[in-house]
């Protein structure tokens, strides 16, 4: 009897001691409580609006500027440097790069320039848009409003050299093509 019990209490240990698990087939390691990140609803070719909704401010002068800009082509293709990584291009010139999370896309910030050489007038704008998480093309379409900031100068005949500041927004929307 003792020998029967014995090879029964062996044989239950092998069973619990002996089985080794199996992998989880996960991309992210062995933890599947990481979530898995998805660039490719971002990718693709959009057509994109912007509207800005700025104020240039000189001395004690504030000037609105509130238009909307030509509708362009933007392209968001993987980058192949960084993982969840994309390059954001346009027919306008507009590049930038961002990374994609599980909250969305974040990309960096970027800084726009504008010259201007008209009727005696030198001018020119530079402005600095900080974006906000884009959350994922819901039906093509991606839509946010970036902060901007920045200066503004110019060489103006009779009055001479003017500096000031430019603050506000430029909202986005995307749709795809």
């Amino acid at each position: 009897m003792k020998k029967a019990s014995f090879i029964l209490l062996a044989f239950i240990a092998m069973l619990t001691c002996g089985c080794e698990k199996d992998p989880i087939d996960n991309p992210h390691g062995n933890n599947p409580s990481e979530p898995t990140i998805d660039i490719t609803p971002y990718l693709g070719t959009y057509l994109m609006t912007r509207h800005t909704d700025l104020i240039l401010t000189v001395a004690t002068i504030n000037i609105p500027i509130d238009r909307d800009l030509n509708i362009e082509t933007v392209t968001i293709k993987r980058d192949p440097a960084q993982e969840y990584g994309i390059i954001m291009t346009s027919s306008d010139g507009m590049y930038s790069r961002g990374t994609i999370d599980t909250a969305g896309l974040h990309l960096q910030n970027d800084t726009i320039r504008f010259s201007i050489d008209t009727l005696g007038v030198t001018a020119s704008l530079q402005a600095t848009m900080t974006h906000p998480v884009i959350k994922a093309p819901v039906n093509g379409v991606m839509d946010w409003t970036s902060t901007a900031s920045g200066t503004a100068s110019a060489v103006v005949p009779i009055l001479g050299n003017i500096t000031g500041s430019i603050t506000g927004n430029m909202h986005y929307r995307t749709a795809l093509r």
